[in-house]
């Protein structure tokens, strides 16, 4: 029986090793402590309507985390993601009231339109004319904020001014989601296809790791740093619209701040601030992190809940320095045993 016994403890011990290898493991495991301190605090979240509702409200942010993430990856970073929302749903809200029978797909195409005409100034100001990150989006995010006002004069555009053509568009429900679920999930599959088998999605990678490197390789880093801000334009752009179904409002202040929840995902995520490294299956695993976080605070520690996300990111990117440093200790005693 011993001898059984170590035969198949031999036998897991590559699966263990795989599992505690695993980068996404320790969010699997908090979010089940959340969730597990969720049961005695609110019972009511796990019936299915509940998580469905929770689900939903937290896609936007979803949608704009996967955006940033490709900014990221190659360094850089985008402040002006929330303003960007912000000039599509009120620009989308502004024409379908005015034209409620027009096609939902339009909306769609125009919301797209916006927030990569939003990403192409952002990409030509960090990658072509070679403007720190920061301080280009700081500059765009104020301008795109004053033009989402300008678009609507001041107005609110809620459920009585808002078609049902464009809120068909995230609030529809497929198999007891909203659709902006299903649009979040189809947007991880693609990007993760994107990053994966791609070469343009290589490339973010490689100029994030190390931007000389990509250079000296024959990688135009300036065009990939110019796609980056595009992508995570488009899917400003179309968070914008989902966010303006989905909660049937529209108006200049909508999306502020909401660039640092993004951020926040990426980084829990295991997304690197210094570029180069970030998966998508661990982005979706902080996405669910940062879902259940934001309902459990809500319930709780509403007053507290900017302090409680503030101190979760901190400790993230502590965790995540840790892990590059032993992950690259343990690489060089392996190099050293070679030798």
């Amino acid at each position: 029986m011993k001898e059984k016994l170590k035969a198949f403890g031999k036998k897991m011990r590559p699966v263990g090793k795989t599992v505690i290898g695993y980068k996404g493991t320790g969010l699997i495991v908090t979010s089940a402590i959340i969730l597990i301190i969720t049961a005695f605090v609110n019972d009511s979240f796990f019936s299915f309507s509940t998580f469905s509702s929770v689900l939903s409200n937290n896609m936007v942010y979803a949608i704009l985390a996967i955006g940033i993430t490709f900014v990221l990856l190659t360094g850089g970073i985008d402040i002006s993601i929330g303003s960007i929302l912000a000039v599509s749903a009120c620009t989308v809200a502004k024409y379908s009231s005015a034209n409620p029978n027009i096609h939902p797909f339009v909306w769609v195409l125009l919301a797209l339109a916006i927030g990569i005409a939003c990403g192409v100034v952002n990409g030509f100001l960090v990658g072509k004319l070679k403007i720190v990150p920061l301080i280009a989006t700081l500059a765009t995010m104020y301008a795109y904020r004053g033009l989402a006002f300008l678009i609507t004069g001041g107005v609110w555009y809620e459920d009585t001014k808002i078609p049902t053509s464009v809120i068909s568009i995230g609030k529809s429900q497929f198999l007891g989601f909203d659709t902006i679920v299903w649009w979040a999930i189809g947007l991880l599959i693609l990007a993760a296809l994107f990053l994966g088998l791609t070469k343009p999605g290589r490339r973010l990678y490689a100029v994030g790791t190390n931007e000389k490197s990509a250079e000296i390789t024959g990688t135009n880093t300036g065009n990939v740093k110019f796609m980056a801000y595009v992508l995570c334009g488009a899917l400003a752009g179309l968070a914008g619209l989902l966010f303006c179904s989905s909660n049937k409002l529209a108006h200049s202040e909508i999306g502020t701040g909401y660039e640092m929840t993004a951020i926040a995902i990426c980084v829990i995520g295991g997304v690197a601030n210094t570029g180069g490294k970030g998966r998508i299956d661990c982005l979706a695993l902080g996405i669910l992190f940062m879902t259940f976080l934001t309902n459990l605070l809500g319930t709780t520690f509403s007053n507290f809940e900017s302090a409680f996300k503030g101190a979760i990111i901190i400790i993230a990117v502590i965790i995540n320095i840790a892990g590059d440093s032993i992950k690259a200790r343990r690489e060089v005693l392996e190099l050293g045993r070679r030798l």
